[in-house]
């Protein structure tokens, strides 16, 4: 069984693939629908996963963090990401789309190295071992596909 930290990790490293695969599209020609579905896309993935770590690890350590400025500082990484997504949604310019996809993207990036670096050895230390597991069973309850039968 993984930790909830392990997972979300884990999670950050699949993404990281995806957005690969994106930079890869967007070095090709690629029209403004596509640069908005891929973005529409990676929006919906990244809603889901700060939900999946809201819900079930920053409430856990909420009460605990010490250094406010942390749990600052990522949000205004989601604010910077939610805006580049929302520039994109309203540009007329595919060129410009393609730019602010990759920004968003780099944003993300920096963003999860931030958590890994930074909120994840905090939940480590605060949470009781027991506790990881469980919030890491949480997560995969929540995340396993339904087997076709």
């Amino acid at each position: 069984m993984e930790t909830i930290t392990r997972a979300l990790a884990l999670e950050h490293a699949i993404y990281g693939e995806v957005f690969d695969q994106i930079e890869r599209i967007l070095t090709r020609t690629a029209s403004l629908a596509e640069v908005k579905l891929m973005a529409t896309l990676v929006e919906g993935l990244l809603k889901g996963h700060a939900e999946t770590e809201t819900n079930l690890a920053y409430v856990a350590l909420d009460h605990t963090l010490a250094d406010r400025g942390t749990v600052d500082l990522l949000h205004q990484d989601h604010h910077e990401i939610d805006a580049h997504f929302e520039r994109i949604q309203r540009t007329t310019d595919p060129a410009e789309a393609g730019r602010l996809l990759q920004k968003a993207l780099g944003a993300t990036r920096k963003h999860f190295r931030r958590e890994e670096n930074l909120i994840f050895p905090v939940l480590e230390k605060t949470l009781a071992p027991e506790t990881l597991l469980a919030l890491g069973q949480q997560w995969r309850e929540t995340h396993s596909a339904p087997v076709p039968g």
